[in-house]
């Protein structure tokens, strides 16, 4: 776990601890990706960073931006989220915060991410059949995303949170290769 993740966990779990006692964890999932990219945003970003080991008063500006740009996008708890982050010198965390908050209430609703990486985009049939066939290996709702990659010759690779399943025909290959090479 890296030091930013290590920071923004117990800011993630209060987080997503409050949108589900609100029943909120949706609303909260956008207002925080909407902090994201504000907080992304080269010249905040910027200042966010210069702001490391700062004075109070130079977070509390930043702080004070920020909300002025999220004014209307984001509820008024999540611009005490602001608050707090700036007051503990935390406003670089924001990232990790959202990744951590997706985490949880991906975990929470039983969903699971799973990237498809194949040479050509599958059909829908295929589509409909492998998120079937996953959801039932993995006991969880599957949010597939396909990406597509120029350089492989066939197959797709399925990456499913820490399990990867190649099927590629670059691999297959590979292997064969490798096996020859052994001989």
């Amino acid at each position: 776990m890296s030091e930013y993740t290590s920071i923004a966990h117990p800011y993630a779990k209060a987080s997503f601890d409050f949108a589900l006692s609100e029943n909120k964890l949706q609303e909260w999932q956008q207002m925080l990706s909407i902090l994201v990219a504000v907080a992304e945003e080269e010249t905040i970003a910027s200042e966010i960073s210069s702001a490391q080991g700062a004075g109070a008063q130079q977070a509390e500006t930043l702080a004070d931006i920020m909300i002025e740009v999220c004014q209307g996008l984001v509820d008024e708890h999540v611009i005490n989220l602001i608050k707090v982050l700036a007051e503990n010198g935390r406003l670089s965390v924001v990232k990790e915060l959202y990744d951590l908050f997706t985490e949880l209430k991906d975990e929470h609703e039983r969903v699971i991410p799973v990237t498809v990486t194949s040479s050509e985009s599958l059909t829908q049939e295929q589509v409909a059949s492998l998120t079937a066939a996953l959801e039932k290996k993995l006991e969880r709702r599957v949010e597939l995303e396909q990406v597509l990659d120029n350089t492989m010759v066939g197959g797709i690779v399925v990456q499913a949170g820490e399990t990867i399943i190649d099927g590629s025909v670059n691999t297959s290959i590979s292997r064969l290769a490798s096996q020859l090479h052994a001989r």
